[in-house]
This record gives structure tokens, sequence and C-alpha cells, in this order.
């Protein structure tokens, strides 16, 4: 049932950062959210659930964008797997910790996808994609993540409050 519900859950965060944030945020810049979830799954989950859930979510986002499989699978667990690596060195907490690592994380996903777009599919960017887009990219991401964060604190709460003895105790 967990597994439902956090399917649904990816499902509606994909489909408000595809249609919703794209009417608000102008030009081709949009937070990514499933990105902030990946981060936020790989400090806050026990043991390697972190990287494992990161890589999902991104799995997920390759198979509803209709992009080129793999590339969030990748970004995305690299993700999870860096900040489950670090989650007990350094603490992951406040607004200014969480926007630093938010725009580092944009910066290395918006290169990984860079890289495989040019590298494997033959794609051709402006000159100026790595200054403006990647930049705006992480600056976006930087400024939400804090927002979503503390909403995704709370719902983890909430679900411990009202489930104790489910799966809940893992997360």
């Amino acid at each position: 049932m967990i597994h439902l519900v956090l399917v649904i859950a990816l499902v509606f965060l994909l489909s408000i950062q595809t249609t919703f944030l794209r009417v608000i945020f102008p030009g081709n810049v949009v937070p990514d959210l499933i990105l902030i979830v990946a981060v936020y799954s790989g400090i806050h989950l026990k043991k390697n659930r972190g990287i494992w859930l990161a890589a999902l979510i991104g799995f997920l986002q390759d198979c509803l964008s209709g992009g080129l499989l793999g590339v969030n699978f990748l970004s995305k667990g690299l993700v999870g797997l860096f900040f489950c690596s670090i989650k007990d060195k350094i603490i992951v907490q406040g607004i200014i910790p969480i926007g630093f690592f938010m725009f580092a994380t944009s910066l290395v996903d918006g290169m990984i996808y860079f890289v495989s777009m040019t590298s494997l599919m033959g794609g051709h960017f402006k000159s100026n994609f790595l200054f403006s887009s990647i930049i705006l990219f992480g600056v976006c991401n930087a400024v939400i993540a804090p927002f979503l964060f503390y909403i995704l604190d709370k719902i983890r709460q909430l679900l411990r409050r009202k489930f104790p003895s489910q799966v809940f105790e893992s997360i």
C-alpha cells in the first residue's frame, strides 16, 4: 500500500512540475521537484533506501517524460548515492545548507543531462546553455527546495503519528 501511495505522489509531483509550474515560471527553466524529492530521500531515508528511492524516482521520471530513457535514472540515482553517503557527516538542515546543496546538485544534474544529450543523442545546444539555463535551474531549485523540504517533513511527521506501527517507522 505504501508503495502505491508513493508512486501516486511522485506522479502527482511530476504532473505539477510539467504542467502547472511551466505556466508560473517563464522561459524554459522550471524547478525540478523530482530532483528535490530525490535529495530529500537521500538525506532522510535510512540505510540505502534513499539510493533506491532516488533511482526509482529517476526511472519513473524517465518513463513519464518520453525522453532518453536512463538519464534521470542515472542522475537521480547518483544524487541519492551522494546524499546517502554524506548524510552522517554533514547536517543538511536549514535554508542556506539546503539551498547550497540543491544548487550544486542542480548543476550536476544539468551537466549529466547536457553530456548525455550531446554525446549519446548528438543534440546541439546554444553556447549560452551552460551559463544561463543550468544556473537559473540551480537557483530555482535552491529557492524552492527549503519550502518543499518543510512540506515533506510535515507529511512524514503526520504519517508517523497516524500510522506509528506501519512501514513509516523505517522512513
